[in-house]
């Protein structure tokens, strides 16, 4: 499990996007730990990093 800066990290989305991401319905909204901290599986790394790449070649948002 990741949490929201480790993902951030890993796929180079800024934490912001991935709230927006989350509220816009593209990644799933994310498992909470027991201090209420984001905690985000393999998949959901693999999800952003598709949106990511499908944003850097110009799709929009509703076409995701």
């Amino acid at each position: 499990m990741l949490t929201i800066g480790d993902l951030s990290r890993k796929t180079g989305v800024k934490i912001p996007t991935i709230r927006y991401y989350e509220q816009m319905g593209l990644l799933s909204p994310a498992e909470r730990s027991e201090g209420n901290q984001r905690r985000y599986t393999k998949e959901q790394r693999e999800r952003l990093s598709f949106i990511k790449h499908a944003r850097e070649l110009g799709l929009t948002i509703e076409a995701i």
